[in-house]
């Protein structure tokens, strides 16, 4: 096993960029705060010494993207940008999510580059060693928000840091997508048992692309179809109330009392890879496709879960 620094960008196996850097023990353990300027910052994020092999993490990431997002058809950017050499696998060694947040950023420029003189238009940056993103939750947020995070400085110095990163986030927000991957991703869940068609429940309803504050009686009719899998539920509203439909797919937790959990949905699968893992898709790629595509792309999706299931899943080993 190397002992030597990492490699500084883990692409393909066919294209990486190396980092020689030798930084001392005592220089290992100085604060980020300390670091100045961007780039030597990123750099010295990526050049920290590790008993891992500097691919191993990219590798297990691009075999779980080979098998599952490519190999079932179920991400079509991603088998886009593949086929045309445009995927960038990048494994950052950093402990501190305000250290990624600097590689992000920086990922978003290559990304975006103005001259046009980057040759990807994905990137698929791997963080295996932040703990607290064990949880995917914690994990979700960091992405969720944009990747932003305040660093271990005084609070002014954070306030400063977080207004340039708000500013460089209002910039990127029309260009880049953020997509959270981890080994425990989980944001669909099925019926709770003994939930199913007839069931009497209470349920908020959808009003043009929002949900309602209030809930109202209501009955299932449909649990799964071929454009939702079984991520959303129809029903059927007991009571007419001008200008909403008497019946409605909606997600399952807006029938959920409070405190009730159905089990996973084999969806979530397509999000869990090895590590945790941020996606970050050009929006320009994503405008290749149309609403209709992107539409198919969905319900497709829906039914390839719908048929493998857990079990069919787990056969094709692409689920521990």
């Amino acid at each position: 096993m190397e002992n030597s620094p990492p490699s500084s960008s883990l692409e393909s196996s066919s294209s990486s960029e190396s980092s020689d850097d030798d930084d001392d023990d005592d220089d290992d353990d100085e604060s980020y705060s300390s670091l100045q300027g961007e780039e030597s910052a990123i750099k010295r994020v990526l050049a920290k010494t590790t008993n891992h092999h500097p691919h191993q993490f990219a590798q297990h990431v691009q075999r779980w993207v080979h098998q599952v997002p490519i190999g079932l058809g179920l991400c079509p950017w991603a088998g886009k940008s593949h086929g045309t050499g445009n995927l960038r696998y990048v494994s950052c060694f950093s402990k501190q999510p305000e250290q990624v947040m600097e590689l992000v950023y920086s990922e978003m420029e290559t990304l975006v580059a103005v001259d046009d003189s980057s040759k990807y238009s994905t990137t698929l940056l791997i963080c295996p060693f932040v703990k607290e993103w064990k949880e995917f939750d914690n994990f979700e947020k960091f992405v969720t928000n944009g990747c932003l995070v305040a660093s271990n400085t005084e609070v002014e110095e954070q306030d400063k840091e977080i207004r340039r990163y708000e500013q460089k986030r209002q910039h990127f927000q029309n260009k880049i997508t953020l997509v959270p991957f981890h080994p425990t991703f989980l944001r669909w869940r099925g019926l709770p048992e003994g939930m199913s068609i007839g069931t009497v429940v209470e349920s908020h309803w959808g009003m043009v692309g929002s949900k309602s504050s209030t809930k109202a009686s209501a009955t299932i009719i449909e649990t799964e179809n071929k454009v939702f899998g079984k991520q959303k539920v129809k029903i059927r509203f007991h009571e007419e109330i001008e200008g909403r439909r008497s019946e409605q797919y909606v997600p399952i937790d807006w029938i959920l009392p409070n405190g009730e959990l159905g089990p996973p949905l084999p969806d979530n699968a397509m999000h869990r890879a090895p590590y945790p893992t941020i996606h970050l898709i050009s929006n320009q790629d994503l405008a290749s496709l149309s609403i209709r595509d992107i539409s198919r792309v969905k319900r497709k999706n829906a039914q390839r879960m719908m048929k493998l299931g857990w079990s069919g899943l787990e056969k094709r080993t692409l689920v521990e």
